[in-house]
């Protein structure tokens, strides 16, 4: 299922399907700071609290992922989010 929604930032519209290409990004920078750090698509389940497959499809982009869980993935990695957010923006 294709889910598609639009907002409003600084007067410009921006598409938010699981498939635009700043999700994609996120979803490339997760999985690169979760294998950087020696994990486990398991592993990372397990410190998230979640199963595995909850990861998979949070990597393969069938789950939208949320601030919280950005924040708790990053700390799980050993990165500080606010860091993790200007290298996926290159700030």
């Amino acid at each position: 299922m294709l889910r598609l929604f639009y907002i409003r930032l600084d007067d410009v519209w921006m598409s938010t399907s699981l498939y635009h290409a700043d999700y994609e990004a996120l979803r490339a920078a997760l999985r690169s700071m979760r294998v950087q750090a020696g994990l486990t698509q398991t592993d990372m389940a397990v410190e998230l609290g979640v199963g595995q497959s909850y990861v998979s499809k949070l990597e393969r982009g069938e789950n939208y992922v949320d601030v919280i869980l950005f924040a708790r993935w990053c700390q799980i990695c050993m990165i500080r989010p606010g860091l993790a957010l200007d290298r996926l923006f290159k700030v």
